[in-house]
């Protein structure tokens, strides 16, 4: 007899992924987002995300497809079907591999009027490896937040400040651009059957330029403004998961989970430029400030708690609740004046027939959720609430047989709002609709032959 691995031909896919993706930036569409780090990203896979953003008490059960779940590391040890032979210690790892690509359909409204705007970008990418029956690693990239932006307002000033002299009309634009994201690592441990830790080990990395201009008219001797400032962030941060599952009644069990991540102070690097330009040409006519300094930007404890009911591998049901202390916040020493924030969401998933399904319409999975929450503004004390509805489906591709490389092709959408027009503020309504890959495959597996 003879050993040898199995190997896969996924890898080449997951590798040529990372190395597409490793300098990925998003953009956003947000006025909002010029606050804090920018709009904060749900770091969700596709079935998180088509669930209301559940899954800090989510892991897979003991058959295929597996899912990544990006909610709670915790859940990285489950990738293993139990198969007895005459010994009864027989079982099957399967690898995950999962890529999703996000597309953001944005309305912004303030005053009566209404904005459209619209961006795409690479949701997540992430690889989860079962090493043993009882440790399973992942790896991935995923954006933190975004930041984007671009507002024009014109005013009339008397530049000379003398009374009845002719007003000036003068242009003020505001923009920005970037983001931060992440790549990281984890690792999950099941010393027994229905308990597990996990721990991801993140780098996050990205820029936030925000740029300010005044423009005056051609036939004014004012020089126009031109002001832009760059935040660098380049620092590791960590995360940490838990989950215990114990049956309840018949086939139906309960998980919960719990994660927390500490709070971190980012290695940031700032600069600002700014340079008088003639408005006639646009050339340069003097650099009024060009100055860099290092600093700190301290980013507050985020926490969650979570619940999942199943019944058998036919129905799921997850709760979650999560916060983070975001009045704890600093940007270089200096508060920003920002509120704690919350969101509770609600998600549940429906598969026919899972095992030995009868049709292809039995193995097609169906996904819904809510969620609702605070975000971390609170403006003219007008507290900004966010609430979604999403859906999601997952369409089986290759056999009906669980252990032959299982494979989904995934579709999730998320309608919501965030804000308000009350007290002149702007509501943002959205259309998100996901598109993600999950492949399963049998990685680091003995195979026996003569």
């Amino acid at each position: 007899m003879n050993k040898a691995f199995y190997s896969s031909p996924a890898l080449l896919i997951v590798l040529s992924l990372f190395s597409t993706v490793a300098s990925a930036q998003t953009s956003d569409v947000s006025p909002y987002s010029r606050y804090g780090i920018g709009d904060l990203q749900d770091q969700s896979s596709v079935l998180n995300f088509s669930m209301g953003g559940t899954g800090i008490a989510y892991h897979n059960d003991a058959s295929a497809p597996f899912f990544i779940n990006l909610k709670n590391p915790a859940s990285y040890a489950y990738n293993f079907i139990p198969l007895e032979d005459s010994s009864g210690h027989l079982g099957l790892k399967m690898a995950a591999f999962e890529a999703g690509i996000l597309d953001d359909m944005e309305g912004i409204t303030t005053q009566g009027q209404t904005v459209r705007g619209n961006n795409a970008y690479l949701a997540y990418v992430a690889l989860n490896i079962p090493v043993s029956r009882h440790v399973g690693i992942a790896m991935g990239l995923t954006p933190v937040s975004t930041e984007g932006y671009d507002i024009t307002t014109n005013n009339n000033i008397d530049s000379n400040n003398v009374p009845g002299h002719t007003e000036t009309a003068v242009q003020n634009t505001y923009s920005a651009a970037g983001g931060i994201d992440k790549v990281f690592v984890g690792a999950a441990y099941a010393p027994w059957k229905n308990f597990s830790i996990g721990a991801n080990l993140s780098f996050l990395f990205g820029n936030l330029t925000n740029e300010e201009e005044i423009f005056f008219p051609p036939n004014n001797s004012a020089f126009n403004t031109v002001k832009t400032e760059n935040v660098g962030i380049h620092s590791f941060d960590g995360d940490f998961g838990i989950m215990y599952t114990q049956k309840i009644a018949g086939d139906w069990s309960v998980t919960i989970g719990a994660t927390v991540a500490p709070a971190l102070y980012l290695n940031a690097d700032y600069s600002i430029f700014t340079v008088a330009q003639n408005n006639l040409t646009g050339s340069t006519v003097d650099t009024l400030q060009d100055s860099a300094s290092i600093g700190k930007i301290k980013i507050p404890l985020t926490y969650g708690v979570g619940l999942t009911f199943k019944k058998g591998d036919r129905w799921t049901f997850s709760f979650d609740r999560t916060g983070q202390n975001w009045s704890q916040y600093s940007y270089f020493g200096q508060n920003q004046n920002l509120t704690d924030s919350y969101i509770w969401s609600a998600g549940a998933q429906y598969v026919p027939k899972k095992n030995f399904p009868k049709s292809y319409a039995q193995r097609i999975q169906y996904r819904i959720g809510f969620s609702y929450g605070q975000s971390y503004l609170d403006l003219y004390n007008t507290p900004l609430i966010q609430k979604s509805f999403s859906a999601g489906i997952g369409f089986p591709v290759g056999p009906s047989n669980s252990l032959d490389h299982p494979a989904m092709l995934n579709i999730g959408i998320q309608i919501g709002s965030m804000g308000t027009t009350t007290n002149n503020l702007i509501l943002q309504n959205y259309f998100k609709v996901m598109f993600a890959i999950t492949f399963n495959d049998h990685w680091f597996d003995k195979r026996m032959f003569q």
